[in-house]
């Protein structure tokens, strides 16, 4: 009888271990196709990652100087955020964690309640900072499980106020400024929305609570990747994040098949505003972005209006300093070093 129960068991052992198999060949062939994102020169202009390994996105041959061309590339089953019925409570702590618990599943890796309690808090804390003034943003925040974005050893710490590693010489910004900075441009659903650094998506992945026209530059192939492959994990429970198209590129250049843009922002700072960004930048709208040398970097508004004659204004506007990694470009160098050297 023993006997007859240890080959059972082995045979149980073999057809676990052979679907692991497959799940993790499935798996590999996934990070794998999302890693193929073809490098060009900067002058190129950006790329986009393959079809195959972000169903939905805009790819080269469907961007096209037409704006309604870039939309009509969102995927069917993505939402419209302006549209939603239903709203997390946000008034009482135990009201929102029950209604998240009972309608998202934010993490899928257990803690889920603790982590939902911490987002609470700290959303209070931005509250009583004036970080936060909007309805909308403070909800879009609350949706945002930024525990998702941060790396594994600090997914313990990610509603505190800090920067914090992602790799490749990138972080995630703290919540307090990436708050502030999401305040500051507050986009209604229908408008066109750039970020410059996906980093680690968490960026955008707020922006996609508000807007359903996000648009994402990352300049390192590698971390494109990845946030790439962790936002189509996301895309059943997060449906809203099928509107943001992510592509690889050279963000000093913009996205310029896809503008104008009614809001831009910016998470690496610089000691200059990219002319590109500018241009791109339709009358009446926004950007934020950090500007200046490494020792003194400041959070900067832009707007942007026409005169009578119909030629851009730009109104500027210092919020706080800041702290963000530099604006680099494909190679690695700092827009502003390069600047220095007298050198594109």
């Amino acid at each position: 009888m023993r006997s007859g129960r240890n080959k059972a068991a082995r045979r149980v052992v073999l057809l676990i271990l052979s679907g692991a198999a497959i799940t993790a060949a499935g798996l590999a062939a996934g990070v794998i196709a999302s890693r193929l994102v073809s490098s060009r020169d900067a002058a190129a202009g950006p790329t986009p990652i393959p079809p195959e390994a972000a169903p939905g996105l805009a790819t080269a041959t469907e961007r096209s100087e037409d704006a309604a061309a870039v939309e009509s590339t969102a995927a069917p089953s993505s939402v419209d955020v302006g549209e939603r019925a239903f709203h997390p409570p946000m008034d009482d702590r135990d009201s929102f964690v029950r209604w998240m618990l009972s309608r998202t599943h934010d993490t899928g890796r257990g803690d889920a309640k603790r982590f939902l309690q911490w987002r609470w808090d700290c959303a209070q804390d931005l509250l009583r900072w004036n970080s936060i003034h909007d309805d909308r943003v403070l909800e879009a925040f609350l949706r945002t499980p930024r525990e998702i974005f941060i790396r594994e050893k600090n997914r313990s710490r990610a509603y505190e106020h800090a920067y914090m590693p992602i790799g490749y010489g990138s972080t995630i910004t703290d919540p307090w400024v990436v708050s502030i900075m999401t305040q500051a441009v507050s986009p209604a659903p229908e408008h066109r929305v750039l970020e410059i650094g996906t980093g680690s998506g968490y960026q955008s992945a707020m922006l996609a609570q508000l807007s359903n026209h996000i648009y994402t530059v990352e300049v390192i192939e590698e971390l494109a990747a990845e946030t790439d492959l962790l936002f189509r994990e996301l895309y059943r429970q997060h449906p809203e994040y099928r509107n943001i198209r992510r592509i690889t590129g050279d963000g000093y250049n913009g996205w310029p098949d896809a503008a104008p843009f009614h809001r831009i922002i910016v998470t690496c700072s610089i000691d200059h505003v990219p002319p590109a960004l500018l241009r791109q930048l339709a009358p009446g709208s926004i950007m934020v972005i950090p500007v200046g040398p490494p020792s003194g970097q400041t959070l900067m508004v832009i707007h942007k209006r026409a005169d009578a004659d119909g030629r851009p204004v730009y109104e500027r506007r210092r919020i706080m300093p800041v702290k963000f990694i530099p604006f680099r470009d494909a190679k690695g160098r700092s827009y502003a070093a390069a600047a220095e050297r007298g050198s594109g």
